[in-house]
């Protein structure tokens, strides 16, 4: 409103309408806001939360020993996350919604953390987790053009470490973008990637897909058959 009225002062709208009536103003200039983009990906990430529910994917991991293991991937928020390794990898992740189980089918162990506690809870949670995890959202960092990386990490559990998932933008797919990979960065300075590809969203995956053998239960069955 000041701005108007310093306007007219300037213009002598103020004048007499005799004076003003033949005086033709100029037209005002537009002035677009560009809305702050930082703020426009932490919008677009909260979307992709609300709107994509559930994911199957193919996955290549990456271990900080140079290791590469291939498998399938399953995701539904919150909380739930299965990584089929390939045949000839005897591991099995699976987060049932509370609980994400490491399971060793090779020497017959089950190794548990809550979900909360493990970096993958800024993958598996919904748009109103992001200010509890201490999410910083940057946009297309590198200059890498549509990318959106959300990093996050808990100040009172350093031990966690901290995880960095890449999203592009997508505007034909559901939540308007792609889920692409994550890294995660332990206390020790090592790096686990995960890249995703083929990937299906908003499918129905069977409340199996959270179940697991337990391997301990198979160990018991061969020491009692011997």
């Amino acid at each position: 409103m000041r701005k108007i009225l310093a306007t007219c002062i300037l213009l002598g709208c103020c004048a007499p309408y005799s004076a003003a009536q033949n005086v033709e103003l100029p037209p005002l200039e537009e002035q677009v806001i560009e809305e702050n983009t930082s703020l426009k990906a932490l919008r677009s990430v909260q979307t992709y939360m609300e709107t994509v529910m559930s994911l199957e994917a193919d996955f290549v991991q990456r271990a900080p020993n140079g290791n590469v293991a291939h498998g399938t991937l399953y995701m539904a928020r919150p909380g739930k996350i299965r990584f089929d390794y390939e045949e000839d990898i005897p591991f099995l992740i699976v987060a049932d919604g509370k609980t994400l189980n490491f399971i060793d089918y090779e020497i017959g162990q089950i190794t548990k953390w809550p979900v909360k506690d493990t970096p993958l809870r800024a993958l598996l949670g919904n748009s109103t987790d992001l200010a509890s995890i201490n999410a910083h959202i940057e946009y297309e960092p590198s200059g890498i053009e549509g990318l959106i990386a959300l990093s996050a990490r808990d100040v009172d559990k350093p031990e966690l470490g901290e995880i960095t998932v890449y999203f592009e933008e997508a505007s034909n797919l559901s939540g308007g973008l792609r889920l692409l990979s994550w890294v995660v960065l332990d206390a020790k300075g090592e790096i686990t990637s995960v890249e995703l590809s083929r990937q299906e969203t908003n499918i129905e995956l069977p409340e199996t897909k959270w179940d697991f053998e337990d391997p301990r239960a198979s160990a018991k069955r061969r020491r009692a058959r011997r």
